[in-house]
């Protein structure tokens, strides 16, 4: 029976520790129309790692999350057409690889949670994709972090921005009430 336990601990740690060369889903096309995946390199691994190495407080890790998601955004872009997004929905409505905020929202949660799994996380925790309607015709998603010592919820948000530039990281109250750079 002890050798049960010590097999079960073992198949515990395998399932649970970060693991290189993860395959992580990318979607686009506007409400997820088409997907992929991708597998992160360990040098995209690494790279991101050295964002969160030095962090010693909730500020420095949001600005390292900005930077994580900007690097996995560029390695998913070697493996699909995401590089044409541009900021918004209109200035690449005939693009191959636009992508909405519904896309935006699901890869920025998918490579937040990619970040947690690495246990690199250590001042906030991931929570559900948050939406906004301040116009009724204005319906907007984004992903969301919340700070553990201060339960203050942030919004993850790269629609607003052309590829390659680093997500915004605002309070959600500031984002819940119409914010746009």
């Amino acid at each position: 029976m002890r050798n049960l336990y010590i097999i079960l601990g073992l198949v515990c740690v395998f399932i649970s520790a970060p693991s290189l060369g993860q395959t992580l889903p990318v979607c686009y096309q506007a409400n997820c129309l088409e997907k992929t995946s991708f597998t992160v390199s360990s040098d995209a691994h690494s790279q991101v790692g050295i964002f969160f190495s030095s962090v010693t407080s909730a500020i420095e890790e949001r600005e390292a999350i900005r930077h994580g998601v900007r690097r996995l955004y560029l390695e998913a872009a070697k493996y699909s057409p995401i590089a044409s997004d541009r900021g918004g929905n209109f200035k690449d409505s005939s693009v191959k690889g636009r992508m909405d905020c519904v896309d935006h929202s699901r890869n920025d949660t998918t490579f937040l949670v990619y970040i947690q799994q690495q246990g690199w996380l250590k001042y906030h925790q991931i929570g559900e994709i948050v939406w906004r309607n301040p116009l009724f015709i204005n319906l907007h998603y984004a992903s969301h972090i919340i700070d553990i010592s201060s339960m203050n919820s942030w919004v993850v948000d790269t629609w607003f921005l052309d590829f390659g530039e680093l997500a915004t990281v605002i309070p959600y109250e500031k984002w819940k009430n119409g914010y746009s750079p």
